[in-house]
């Protein structure tokens, strides 16, 4: 991950949001500076060497350092890991996002998990067995209480309640947690920097197996499939108790035998393998990720056709993410067919689909009946086996409309008035428009699921790709770089307006166009397109070429092409989002000293919690003014966040 200047002071901020200022101020060190020996922070940081190991060991905790031991020297250097530092801003949506597709009690336990780090799986249980035995204490004292005092209140009613009621419901979560890849294992190799992990696989394949080098073309692909195999094996060890797991049968196939309730169910299965509690586990941020971004083309699926449609692709995306363990491919293990198993493209049926297809979602809304004469049954049914990129059959099947009997002449396709012919069941309004009918109980579900389908299929943005018989998949790195031309296109509108929003689309579906071509195909007036165009220009959105006709360069002698570069401008827009994001979070910091005597007042424990009934009305209303801002400031770094995550992460 690259690191530029506006992240490198961000990452520090939201540390010190969470751990303090000791552990922030040596990750900022570090991020500046680079790789260090625990001598050389002890000079850039005028830290004492006590606490220095201190800050250390948090920052190590929660993953957000690489350290490696020289084995000749024996000294050991530390490195920032600048992703998991940003992911400190995610963690609520995480957390929200567990809670919707989870539960609570699932929340309650990944939220334990953010705190604590790495942890072993002993460390948890014991933390959660305190919390139990506290809850007994309580619920104990307030029984003994009710039946002193001779209240009519039963005993339930006032007996505190926890998500996580017992160590086997502790013990259950777990296991489902770590099958759906929430939760990964930590190893050795966990601690190491990708630099340093490639370096030690390349010389120890080259030691073991090409002692005389690497010779010719040949030799150096075998050298190259020999290094991403070693990789593989080290990425797959963080794999290796969602294996054993799976070894031993899946958490909803040992529900069905045992007849078990489901997923959410308040009874504690006892199917579920006793986890190794010396196993240390971590949340695998790159899963959460997944899950966030299935989300997000949810949400992008329904502001384009619809929120029941929308339903249908949300399980969809939900039976794919299953084996997507992370949202990009390695460079060095994931090329053509050197991949894991549970990497590779995956496909899902009908049948699948509709069996997970929640039965309170009613496929018969959202889709309008046509009839059969208006549907262009090879383009509603065409089954696309490669992606968009390598597709051979899309030409083919753009060519069949006129071989197979399509003409220009749509009287076949017309009723006695000019509109379009509908049989009983189609319905047509006066304009010729085709309105949604009534549906009955005739209509086929499966045929209804799959009608939802063809339109995602066919959608301009091809949400999903029918790849084969009643098979299904999705493309994710085109219709990601939608959603990333759709953000980018909100951010040039609010600059720059619609006219040059116009102008940019333009030059994207087109290429570089010569200035004096764009006010004819922009129907705009040529002062104003230039005008325009040098204002975005200034903005970064669009940039001239200039092709001179002969070697005097002068400017009637010289051709101007303007064009714009998506990918420059998502990187330009990247940038600006870390620093609007850092300004945030340093105007939450100035607040929070402008309001520090207020602030130190209300963290007594005779104020927390009855501010109001405490505090001077004055103190009272400076505190509540600073809590809006503080809800501003963290409402709109989340709302950046997103736009993080859409250019950058999914």
């Amino acid at each position: 991950m690259n690191v530029t200047k506006s992240l490198a002071e961000l990452c520090p901020l939201l540390i010190d949001e969470i751990y303090g200022e000791l552990p922030s101020r040596i990750y900022s060190t570090l991020i500046t500076r680079g790789r260090s020996t625990l001598s050389q922070l002890r000079h850039y940081t005028a830290l004492t060497e006590r606490q220095l190991r201190h800050g250390l060991a948090v920052l190590i905790q929660q993953n957000l350092l690489y350290f490696h031991t020289d084995s000749d020297t024996r000294t050991t250097t530390y490195e920032a890991n600048s992703r998991p530092a940003y992911n400190l801003v995610r963690t609520g949506k995480i957390l929200e996002m567990i809670e919707t597709s989870y539960g609570p009690a699932v929340k309650d336990v990944m939220q334990s998990l953010f705190i604590l780090g790495q942890t072993r799986i002993e460390d948890l249980k014991a933390a959660y067995k305190v919390r139990i035995r506290q809850q007994d204490e309580v619920a104990g004292a307030t029984e003994d209480d009710i039946m002193f005092d001779g209240a009519e209140v039963a005993p339930a009613a006032n007996k505190p309640t926890l998500p996580v009621p017992s160590i086997a419901k502790l013990n259950n979560i777990l296991c489902r947690l770590v099958e759906t890849g929430l939760v990964e294992v930590v190893h050795v190799q966990t601690f190491a920097s990708p630099e340093d992990i490639f370096s030690d696989v390349s010389d120890r394949v080259m030691r073991n197996k090409f002692p005389g080098g690497v010779k010719g073309a040949k030799g150096k692909l075998e050298f190259d499939e020999a290094v991403a195999m070693e990789l593989r094996k080290i990425r797959r060890e963080s794999t290796t108790l969602k294996r054993k797991l799976e070894e031993s049968g899946s958490a909803a196939k040992r529900r069905k035998l045992l007849n078990g309730a489901g997923v959410n169910s308040e009874h504690e299965p006892e199917g579920d393998p006793v986890l190794d509690p010396r196993q240390v586990i971590r949340v695998n941020y790159d899963k959460c990720v997944v899950e966030l971004r299935n989300r997000r083309l949810v949400d992008f699926a329904a502001d384009r056709i619809g929120t029941h449609i929308s339903y249908v692709y949300g399980t969809v995306l939900k039976l794919l993410s299953k084996h997507i363990p992370r949202c990009h491919d390695d460079p060095l293990m994931d090329v053509g067919e050197m991949r894991d198993e549970d990497t590779r493209p995956r496909v899902v049926t009908t049948n699948e689909i509709l069996n997970s297809l929640p039965t309170a979602v009613d496929v018969s809304q959202g889709v309008a009946k046509v009839s059969k004469n208006r549907i262009d049954i090879y383009s509603a049914t065409a089954v696309r086996p490669n992606p968009p990129a390598t597709d051979p059959v899309s030409a083919i099947l753009n060519g069949n409309n006129e071989e197979d009997g399509g003409s220009d002449d749509d009287s076949d396709y017309e009723g006695p008035n000019g509109h379009p012919a509908a049989d009983d069941s189609a319905a047509v309004d006066g304009d010729g428009g085709v309105r949604f009918a009534e549906t009955t109980h005739k209509e086929n579900r499966v045929d209804m699921l799959r009608q939802h389908l063809y339109l995602l299929a066919e959608s301009e943005l091809n949400f999903i790709r029918h790849c084969g018989e009643e098979q299904w998949t999705v493309d994710f790195k085109p219709l990601i770089q939608h959603l990333k031309e759709a953000e980018l296109d909100v951010v040039i509108e609010h600059t720059v307006g619609r006219q040059g929003l116009r102008l940019v689309r333009i030059l994207r579906k087109r290429g570089k166009l010569e200035e004096k071509s764009l006010p004819t195909i922009a129907l705009m007036k040529k002062p104003d397109v230039q005008t325009k165009m040098l204002e975005m220009q200034t903005a970064g959105f669009v940039d001239v070429q200039e092709v001179p006709r002969d070697p005097s360069r002068t400017a009637n002698r010289t051709i101007f092409l303007w064009y714009t570069a998506t990918d420059r401008c998502i990187s330009q827009l990247l940038e600006r989002t870390y620093t609007t994001m850092l300004r945030c979070l340093q105007r939450l910091h100035a607040e929070r000293r402008k309001e520090k005597d207020v602030l130190l007042l209300t963290k007594r424990t005779d104020v927390k919690g009855r501010e109001q009934e405490v505090m001077a009305e004055g103190y009272y209303q400076r505190f509540a003014a600073h809590l809006e801002a503080e809800k501003k400031l963290l409402g709109q770094v989340m709302r950046l966040d997103e736009l993080v995550a859409v250019l950058r992460d999914y």
